[in-house]
């Protein structure tokens, strides 16, 4: 069964291309050297809060990249080589993970008339969700990779949502292991004047 989720005017994207497992929510103490050990949580709240979007690494699947991502994340300034404080430097894609698309991505008119990351509407990206599973014969499914198409249909495809404008495209969003049913979905892109991507980090909350 694939999980196919429908909202008001907002398309959510199914992507399989980083398996991952739940992961206990409660936190763990080493006793050894008595320092806390971070849990990495997909689940909070004993099931209420879902976190649907896919940890970055280097080996997650990546546009015209055979070997994935690569490395994105840099540690330039360290505390261990005499820096005041620990600060990294990020370089990816803007539509690599989960990330959601503006409608200048694949219509030039609208991308050289600003319409950006930075103005999608944010009730569209926030608000009821139903997830559902859908066979995987039926005519509405989700996508198990980085886009809505296939290459063959990769530019006709987003062409029809991103027409009206009123279509937000989000994309590699993590459903596999969410129970079906009626959530909020919460979605927020990074502010990103003049990009037609984003990262996104997106939950659902029952």
């Amino acid at each position: 069964m694939t999980k196919t989720m429908f909202l008001p005017l907002l398309l959510l994207l199914l992507s399989a291309a980083a398996a991952s497992t739940s992961v206990s929510t409660e936190c763990t103490v080493s006793t050894m050297d008595d320092y806390p050990v971070p849990v990495r949580r997909e689940v909070y709240g004993d099931g209420r809060i879902f976190d649907i979007s896919h940890r970055y690494t280097m080996d997650m699947p990546s546009w015209e990249r055979k070997d994935g991502l690569g490395r994105f994340l840099w540690l330039p300034a360290s505390m261990k080589n005499g820096s005041l404080a620990n600060n990294s430097l990020m370089k990816l894609p803007t539509h690599s993970g989960t990330h959601v698309d503006a409608p200048g991505h694949m219509i030039d008119r609208y991308f050289d008339a600003g319409f950006d990351v930075d103005t999608l509407d944010l009730e569209v990206l926030n608000g009821p969700a139903l997830l559902v599973d859908v066979p995987r014969d039926s005519n509405i499914t989700g996508v198990d990779f980085l886009s809505v198409a296939c290459e063959d249909h990769l530019v006709s495809a987003h062409l029809e949502f991103f027409e009206s404008r009123e279509i937000i495209l989000v994309e590699g969003l993590k459903l596999d292991d969410v129970p079906t049913g009626i959530y909020n979905v919460h979605c927020l892109p990074l502010r990103l004047p003049g990009a037609e991507g984003s990262p996104i980090r997106c939950i659902l909350i029952k």
